[in-house]
């Protein structure tokens, strides 16, 4: 006789006969058990038709096959036992009677149980491993322990969350760029997978205040060797995902994630022109918005770059193309489509002091508030470069979700706080 233990999904009472469908643990499949008179207690039988959905149960029995049943199979009780009961659900978890997203967000501990949703997360766990093997196998080490209480803006600008360090002023990190690069003289390749936190008013199907990055730094690293990186970490998440959880694409309506053999690069002037042929209103030395980004996107159908970007829109810590510095070397890596959106920056950095020292200053930033930053580079800093990656936008794009909140369990944006 084996056990097994899951969550009641449905019941169906034929008075002798009991069809119960439950969400196993921990496979979260819907799978059906039968309760037959004869079979059970008469007691066990009774009650069984009264389980609300979400009832945890326990039941002994066997499995027969069975064409009617999920999975050609079903399980054939002989007991049950109730592990803990549950009061009717505010939301229904069937989606026979679909909640809206803010109704599903404040009964999110509940909507997570969705076998649907629990496979958005799923998919996540295997694209995050996923960048982990890769940046293994590119000789990176992981550092995940920077600081995520900051006394100075990472990005610059004004998208930080403050708060009281004891006496002093204090922010949650933008991201973990400056920690990152003071490890590359140490480890030579590092990479983190941590939280990052930006107080952007954005209300974008792609913009959270609380996100998580895959942060990348290398010495010795060209542009060449940092998209190459991202399109290996994209590519192998796309064929982990194929292998390791078919079963949850599908449930996303997803038979299989598309993986490219290749991945295009265009300039920004390029991108520039091929915006105006479309009749996009837009300037050489604008930066592009959301509009912009998804119409670019619909000419490729494989992941693409954006090399080299207008200085003005870029962070001090990039360098500037030598042979003409209205150019900074940022590069963004896009995912295909009409579903496309940006999934990270980077580029090689600038390793002289005083060039960060005087772009900070035409950039309205205080050098002095960044000592220990500018005076790492006077001991023998090397050539540098990296990128962050969103993990959540990574997840969008691979799984086409609607929107970056469905990626998150408990999303973060200037009007969601809780739960």
């Amino acid at each position: 006789m084996e056990t097994i233990r899951g969550w009641v999904w449905n019941v169906r009472d034929i008075g002798k006969l009991k069809f119960i469908l439950i969400r196993t643990f921990p496979e979260n499949r819907i799978e059906q058990v039968v309760v037959k008179k004869g079979n059970v207690p008469d007691e066990v039988l009774e009650e069984a038709g009264k389980y609300n959905p979400e009832t945890l149960l326990e039941i002994q029995g066997e499995w027969v096959e069975s064409k009617k049943a999920p999975n050609g199979r079903e399980f054939v009780a002989k007991d049950v036992k109730v592990i803990a009961n549950s009061e009717p659900t505010p939301i229904d978890l069937t989606e026979k009677t679909p909640a809206e997203f803010p109704t599903r967000l404040e009964y999110r501990y509940l909507d997570l149980r969705k076998p649907r949703i629990a496979a958005i997360f799923k998919a996540k766990s295997v694209i995050v491993d996923a960048a982990r093997q890769v940046l293994r196998k590119w000789g990176f080490h992981e550092a995940a322990f920077f600081p995520i209480i900051i006394a100075t803006a990472t990005e610059g600008g004004a998208e930080l969350f403050p708060l009281v360090y004891f006496d002093r002023e204090a922010f949650l990190a933008q991201s973990a760029q400056l920690y990152k690069q003071s490890l590359v003289p140490a480890l030579g390749r590092v990479f983190s997978i941590a939280p990052s936190f930006r107080a952007e008013k954005s209300r974008t199907r792609k913009h959270l205040t609380e996100f998580w990055q895959i942060d990348v730094e290398a010495a010795f690293v060209t542009k060449k060797d940092l998209m190459d990186i991202q399109f290996d970490i994209y590519k192998t998440a796309a064929e982990r995902l194929n292998r390791e959880v078919p079963d949850e694409l599908k449930l996303l309506g997803i038979e299989e994630v598309p993986v490219p053999n290749k991945y295009e690069k265009i300039s920004y002037d390029e991108a520039i022109e091929l915006l105006r042929s479309d009749g996009v209103d837009i300037k050489r030395g604008d930066d592009f918005g959301a509009p912009e980004e998804r119409q670019l996107c619909s000419h490729f159908d494989v992941p693409f770059f954006v090399t080299e970007f207008p200085e003005t829109e870029c962070a001090f810590y990039y360098k500037l193309r030598e042979e003409d510095p209205f150019f900074a070397e940022k590069m963004d890596f896009l995912a295909p489509g009409e579903n496309g959106l940006e999934l990270s920056s980077g580029g090689p950095r600038e390793n002289d002091p005083e060039k960060l020292r005087k772009r900070m200053i035409a950039k309205g930033m205080r050098p002095e508030a960044f000592g220990w930053y500018l005076e790492m580079f006077k001991y023998g800093f090397p050539p540098h470069g990296g990128f962050g990656m969103g993990v959540e936008r990574l997840t969008l794009a691979l799984l086409n979700l609607d929107k970056i909140m469905e990626a998150m369990p408990y999303p973060r944006t200037p009007d969601i706080l809780t739960p």
